[in-house]
């Protein structure tokens, strides 16, 4: 019972599609569970947070060309004829039936005329059948709909848990198109542009899921101008990409030159994005004059065009030579000033209310939500709780009968799980706390156990006297690291089968056979 409650559970289930059992030696991003959780809100149509990202979680509905049959199942299929045999059925047919025939007796042949038994090529509707597979799963088709996601890692997503929040709405989202997602391509961004990943089968699709999950918000800036500049030319240019839609994840502070990104998107390429939390840029003087600039706006073109004027009165006036000619300059001097006050006026105006917010304006579904508050999206239903301590007995139950690698794994990451809901969720707090006891406690006898034999894949003495120091205290301040324990469980491993095919090769090489008991190898 035990076992299937185990095999069974969503929690190791996402895990595993998360890419967390495969990727064990390297370092797990900071509360990697609370994906899971956000995840699941993500999935209740009920929940606030749920119906406000809704809009953005479902791809486009194909238009009634798209779904005809010929588009769906056959496209490009010319329209000609089948046959197969059949008897005639009349005696006018005869003029039809298959040319041999004629070379029968003439009374075998008229007894087969009377009887309708003479063949003849008969032509039926041809039967196309698709030439690509219609899956639940990720299948990409050329049919289907292309999907080029953005991804921000700066280091502004570290606040309010929004890179966890990110991670969750673009698995989400995966999840929930993947019969409809053709070619999905995958970039991040922060300071500098990531490479483009690229999901054709079902294996690289796990694997960007896995690459998504294991991110980090590292970046010291943002830089979507240069972003999307890089996803719009890949689009351009890549036939594989035509027509792909650009889904931006990012908390939205940054700033695009608007027009020029329209214009390189022309009328094929669509941008949807989801913006989370609230932050704005802050503008001050120095960024306006940057947008006066740099900006392809016509109220920024007409500005620099009235300082170059400017500039050339003010020569003027210098080079004047009489007076009257002198105060005529000065007099255009003193409209193009008032001009240039009202343009920069007008810009101001401008850039303190869409600086950083383009892209809303951008993108053809746009959607803004609030940071999540961890202690209101986790406060779970009795049913909830009780699933989680059915999970860590049933964990502890198969440790005390044998202990499974797969399981120890499991257990360092329902017991990492356990001690992040603790901080959040203070109602079950107490009962969280009892099963994630019980864990460190069949943890700590794991590694207490000694090694007897080589086959053995326990820890080594220094890895057993690292661990339980780190679980000392864990409950308290200092807070296990489960995965500096997964590393080591992997280091183990690694090291357990080079041990082993070593012991294979000498045994090969001189027909000996070694043994391994606790420290001591002994050849016989």
């Amino acid at each position: 019972m035990s076992r299937s409650v185990i095999e069974t559970s969503e929690f190791f289930t996402r895990m595993e599609h998360f890419g967390f059992f495969d990727t064990v030696e390297e370092h797990l991003p900071d509360e990697f569970t609370l994906i899971f959780d956000i995840a699941r809100i993500l999935e209740d149509l009920e929940h606030p947070v749920a119906r406000g990202i809704a809009p953005i979680l479902t791809l486009n509905a194909p238009t009634d060309s798209e779904r005809s049959l010929e588009h769906v199942l056959v496209p490009n299929v010319s329209e000609v004829k089948e046959y197969e045999a059949d008897l005639i059925q009349s005696v006018t047919e005869v003029r039809h039936i298959y040319p041999y025939q004629f070379l029968l007796p003439e009374q075998v042949f008229m007894q087969r005329l009377a009887e309708r038994s003479l063949w003849m090529p008969r032509p039926r509707s041809p039967k196309n059948f698709r030439y690509q597979t219609d899956s639940d799963e990720f299948a990409p088709d050329d049919r289907k709909q292309k999907v080029y996601i953005l991804f921000d890692t700066s280091s502004s997503m570290r606040q309010h848990y929004r890179i966890h929040l990110a991670k969750a709405i673009a698995y989400v989202f995966l999840q929930q198109n993947r019969r409809e997602l053709g070619t999905i391509f995958f970039r991040t961004f922060d300071v500098n542009i990531g490479p483009l990943i690229t999901a054709r089968d079902l294996p690289s699709y796990d694997r960007l899921i896995s690459h998504l999950m294991h991110l980090n918000a590292l970046g010291n800036g943002t830089s979507m101008q240069k972003a999307l500049s890089t996803a719009i030319d890949d689009i351009s240019h890549e036939s594989q990409l035509s027509h792909a839609q650009i889904l931006v994840i990012t908390d939205g502070v940054a700033h695009i030159d608007l027009e020029s990104l329209r214009s390189a998107m022309g009328t094929t390429i669509t941008v949807n994005t989801v913006k989370i939390g609230d932050s704005r840029m802050v503008v001050d003087s120095k960024t306006i004059e940057d947008q006066i600039y740099q900006s392809t706006s016509e109220d920024a073109v007409r500005l620099r065009q009235l300082f170059q004027q400017k500039r050339d009165l003010e020569g003027q006036v210098g080079a004047a030579s009489g007076r009257m000619r002198q105060e005529q300059l000065r007099g255009q001097l003193g409209l193009i000033q008032r001009q240039i006050d009202h343009y920069t006026s007008r810009i101001g105006t401008f850039v303190s209310e869409h600086y950083g917010l383009e892209i809303g304006e951008l993108s053809r579904v746009y959607v803004n939500i609030n940071d999540i508050d961890p202690r209101e999206m986790f406060s779970f239903p009795e049913e909830t709780v009780r699933d989680i301590e059915e999970l860590a007995e049933a964990l502890i139950e198969a440790l005390r009968s044998e202990h499974q690698l797969e399981d120890i794994k499991r257990a360092a990451l329902l017991y990492d799980h356990l001690i992040l809901l603790m901080q959040y969720n203070k109602i079950d707090a107490q009962r969280f706390k009892a099963k994630a006891e019980q864990l460190e406690s069949m943890l700590e006898h794991i590694l207490d156990q000694s090694t007897t034999q080589a086959e053995d894949m326990s820890i080594s003495d220094l890895e057993r006297m690292q661990l339980r120091h780190m679980l000392t205290g864990s409950m308290s301040s200092t807070r296990f690291s489960t995965a500096r324990l997964l590393r080591m469980l992997w280091l183990k491993l690694l090291r357990w089968w080079r041990t082993r095919r070593q012991m294979r090769m000498f045994n090969s090489m001189t027909g000996r056979r070694v043994t391994r008991r606790a420290t001591r190898t002994s050849v016989e």
